[in-house]
């Protein structure tokens, strides 16, 4: 629910406010006809500039998608406070035509049941000829709205406080009285609400404007709480040359693999020129007792003062061994552990090169889910990148790739997924959203 809240209108007197009360009160009185012009010096058929015009708005009312008969429609210029407008009755089938409208913005409201159920509808009429189809529309929970102004505006000056007059609703047939500052309105549509409340005095009229759901009652207006500022998080930009992530040697046991990047492929054999099921990756990426892991083989610098990761990739003979895979991935924390990702909003990283492959988020304390994917068999949600030769950077939101909320609380493991020959260029992987520390303090 979204409050916004704005004063205007200066010195408006007495005498305008009641004509204004005035029409207010009379309008209603022409809801028996099934279609009459509210404005007094209009014929049947016209609107408020009395046009002849042959245009029509049409619509069907249903209520739970069955036909709404007999149900009041009011249609209003968007601007307007007095509530005049055009009305007309639904048939027995739900179905309604106004015609003859003249050029303008519009608000058509349709209620029934008394204050039960109730509608609103943007209407735009560009011409004088041109039907507004506006389709099938279900009535819904009307809205509450009451208690004090002083509540509603944030202000407690005894002008406010005190006050008397009434509140109108712009592009609304609503209106009711305010005494010792406090009104209740019942039967108004759901959604954008421009709520004005005019005092009997001459001082500021104020307005507020209120987003509101089906079936909301409202007693006062607070300002909204401001979303934080989104924080980003580097997990890594290879700048130490190592094969842990930035984290890991304070959150995560780096000592038993937390942290770790690492190569996974199967079949499990590489640049083993005299094998037909190894792979190929340049540099050469292989393990050496003292040299730590393969990983920091392919951690390069990047032709800027940086580094950066960067390797071809080059699958073995698919007749062979047809379902050969790769993943190039790095552990969320402890090796073997899956943590809850809520924090996160969207990961990020910086990739390029040639090839197709697949951003993948595993856990892999699942059982084996996909077993054609080799290295990121535990994938439970990816999604496709077409590298391109310039650097590029990719937000992926994780609500998108993990729409699950359970899945998105229980992560081991991120990375990308090769299926086909490749080189890539990976830099700067982010986390973005808020309070991203408990990612690693919760466990």
């Amino acid at each position: 629910m979204i409050f916004k809240k704005k004063l205007y209108i200066k010195g408006m007197d007495l005498k305008q406010n009641n004509n204004r009360r005035m029409i207010s009160l009379i309008a209603p009185l022409a809801i028996g006809f099934s279609l009459c012009a509210c404005g007094s010096d209009n014929v049947a058929g016209g609107g408020p500039s009395g046009t002849e015009a042959g245009n029509a708005i049409t619509a069907q009312i249903l209520i739970a998608d069955a036909p709404a008969a007999n149900a009041r429609i009011k249609l209003v210029e968007h601007n307007s406070l007095d509530g005049q407008g055009y009305t007309a009755t639904t048939d027995s089938n739900g179905f309604v035509s106004i015609e003859h409208v003249a050029i303008g913005n519009y608000t058509m409201e349709a209620s029934l049941n008394e204050s039960a159920l109730a509608l609103q509808i943007p209407v735009d009429v560009k011409d004088t000829v041109s039907d507004v189809a506006l389709g099938q529309q279900n009535l819904q929970k009307s809205v509450f709205i009451g208690g004090s102004i002083a509540d509603f505006i944030d202000d407690t000056t005894e002008s406010l406080k005190n006050m008397n007059g009434f509140v109108k609703f712009r592009g609304l047939d609503h209106s009711t009285a305010i005494t010792n500052g406090k009104f209740q309105v019942f039967g108004l549509p759901a959604g954008h609400l421009n709520m004005v409340f005019i005092p009997a005095e001459t001082v500021d009229t104020v307005k507020v404007a209120v987003e509101t759901d089906a079936g909301d009652s409202i007693t006062t207006l607070k300002p909204k709480t401001p979303e934080p500022e989104k924080e980003t998080l580097v997990i890594d930009d290879f700048e130490d040359g190592d094969f842990y992530h930035n984290l890991a040697k304070e959150y995560t046991n780096f000592m038993f693999g937390g942290g770790q990047w690492a190569i996974m492929n199967d079949p499990a054999v590489v640049n083993v020129d005299s094998v037909p099921g190894s792979f190929k990756i340049t540099p050469v990426a292989t393990y050496t007792p003292f040299g730590g892991s393969p990983f920091t083989a392919i951690i390069q610098d990047d032709g800027n003062g940086g580094k950066e990761v960067h390797c071809t990739i080059e699958f073995p003979d698919t007749s062979v061994y047809k379902q050969a895979s790769m993943i190039m991935k790095v552990d969320i924390g402890n090796a073997g552990t899956a943590y809850d990702l809520s924090p996160v909003d969207t990961i990020a990283f910086d990739t390029w090169g040639q090839g197709t492959v697949y951003f993948a988020i595993l856990d892999i304390t699942q059982t084996d889910i996909d077993p054609t994917l080799g290295g990121a068999a535990y994938t439970i949600g990816k999604a496709p990148i077409e590298l391109t030769e310039e650097k590029k950077k990719y937000k992926f939101a994780l609500a998108d790739i993990l729409p699950d909320e359970e899945k998105r609380k229980k992560v081991s493991t991120i990375g990308i997924s090769f299926r086909y020959n490749t080189e890539i260029h990976f830099d700067n992987l982010e986390f973005i959203g808020n309070n991203l520390l408990n990612i690693w303090k919760r466990q």
